[in-house]
């Protein structure tokens, strides 16, 4: 059996769709600490060896972290294992090619974020996490700025607003994530 502890990202609260679950979720020990409390049980490594472990892991991740600040330009190149035969050149960019416009006004994006960022319906109680994350979006838009779930929202809303219909299928949509 297996799980997500938490949500796909860092604006998913799953106890909002299933609550339940989540409960019984984080009532869980996590994983790891499971397995580290079985092979210490068993004798196959010490608390003092599992620590080691964990702060190797954690340091490797923290300099990792740190290189990546020194990271100014993201080339292409580096994310494809595979670039399609001929569509980039050498330096990673695209062959040329035509690419409509497909910007927005500042005018339909704010409107488009005040409708993500508001209660749909009157007389309405939300949960308060959920009410959090709308006061938040409606502060981003407030200020004139974007975190991921609110581009992806006005990148639905942009189609919509254009009359293109939108269909999301898979596991977020299903528990209505999405």
């Amino acid at each position: 059996v297996c799980y997500r502890r938490n949500g796909h990202n860092e604006m998913d609260e799953p106890m909002f769709t299933q609550p339940l679950m989540y409960k019984q979720i984080r009532k869980q020990k996590p994983v790891l600490q499971k397995y580290a409390e079985l092979l210490i049980s068993q004798g196959v490594v010490n608390q003092p060896e599992y620590e080691e472990e964990i702060a190797k892991y954690d340091k490797i991740c923290e300099e990792a972290h740190a290189r990546s600040k020194d990271e100014k330009i993201l080339h292409i190149k580096h994310w494809l294992d595979s670039p399609w035969p001929g569509f980039f050149t050498l330096d990673g960019q695209p062959r040329s090619m035509s690419c409509p416009s497909t910007g927005l006004n500042e005018e339909d994006l704010t409107h488009i974020g005040q409708v993500a960022s508001s209660v749909p319906v009157e007389d309405f109680t939300i949960h308060g996490g959920l009410s959090r994350i709308l006061k938040t979006r409606g502060e981003l838009v407030k200020q004139r700025t974007v975190d991921w779930a609110l581009a992806e929202y006005m990148a639905f809303g942009s189609l919509l607003k254009e009359g293109i219909h939108i269909r999301l299928s898979g596991q977020d949509v299903e528990r209505g994530t999405f």
